[in-house]
C-alpha cells in the first residue's frame, strides 16, 4: 500500500525534472558564443560547475578565434578554482598566461595560478610539499612581472607563509635525524634552513640544534 502511494509522487518529480531539463536545453544555442557564455555564467552562479565547463568548452572548440574563446579559457580556470580542483585550476591559469601573455587578465591569471598551488598545499609538513615549491615559483614570477598589482600584497603574504612551511619541512627532516643521533645527516638540513629561510622561527631552532651538535662532537 505504501509503494502505491509513493508512485504518483515519484512520477510527478520525474516529470518535473524532465520538464526543467527540456527547458534548459531549449535555451542553449550552440551557434551563439555570446549566449553560451552567458548561460555558462548562470550555471556557475547556480553551482552547476560541470555544466558550465561543458558549455565553455563548446565555445573554445566551435569558436576558437572569437573573443569568447579567450574569455571561456580563463573562465574554465575560474570554475576549477571555485570547485576546489586546484591542480586543474593552476594548469588552466598557466596555459592562459602562456597563450595570452599580453592580455589584460595576464596578471590575474598569474596570481590565481600561485593561489591555486597555495590552496593545494597539504596541511601537514610531513607530507609532500611539491605544491608549496610550485606556489613559491609561481608567485615569484607574478611579483617580478607585476609588483604593483593590487594582488601583490596577498601574494607576498602567502609567500611568507610558504617559506615558513618549507622551513618547517626541513626542520622536520633535520629533527628526524637528530633524535636518532644521525648528526651528519641533520646538519645539512639545519644549515639549509639558516641559509634559505633565515627570517623564520625554524631558523632559530635550527641554529640551536647546530650548537647542540657541535657541543656533542
Amino acid at each position: 500500500m505504501q509503494n502505491i502511494t509513493r508512485r504518483p509522487f515519484l512520477a510527478l518529480i520525474i516529470v518535473s525534472l524532465i520538464y526543467q531539463l527540456g527547458c534548459s536545453s531549449a535555451q542553449v544555442n550552440d551557434n551563439d558564443p555570446s549566449s553560451l557564455f552567458k548561460e555558462a555564467e548562470e550555471e556557475v552562479q547556480s553551482d552547476h560547475y560541470q555544466l558550465a565547463i561543458d558549455k565553455l568548452r563548446i565555445i573554445k572548440n566551435k569558436f576558437p578565434y572569437s573573443k569568447f574563446a579567450v574569455d571561456a579559457q580563463l573562465k574554465i580556470a575560474d570554475v576549477f578554482f571555485l570547485q576546489e580542483s586546484y591542480a586543474e585550476a593552476a594548469a588552466s591559469y598557466e596555459t592562459f598566461r602562456e597563450l595570452h601573455p599580453k592580455h589584460e587578465k595576464a596578471a590575474y591569471s598569474m596570481f590565481r595560478a600561485g593561489k591555486s598551488y597555495y590552496n593545494d598545499i597539504p596541511g601537514n609538513v610531513a607530507r609532500d610539499l611539491t605544491t608549496a615549491h610550485k606556489a613559491l615559483d609561481s608567485y615569484g614570477d607574478f611579483l617580478r612581472r607585476f609588483p604593483s598589482s593590487t594582488d601583490a600584497p596577498a601574494a607576498q603574504k602567502d609567500v611568507v607563509d610558504i617559506r615558513r612551511l618549507l622551513a618547517e619541512k626541513e626542520l622536520y627532516i633535520g629533527d628526524f635525524y637528530f633524535v636518532r643521533n644521525f648528526y651528519d645527516s641533520a646538519k645539512p638540513r639545519y644549515k639549509k634552513i639558516i641559509e634559505l629561510y633565515s627570517e623564520t622561527e625554524a631558523a632559530k631552532k635550527a641554529l640551536e640544534k647546530l650548537k647542540k651538535i657541535e657541543s656533542i662532537k
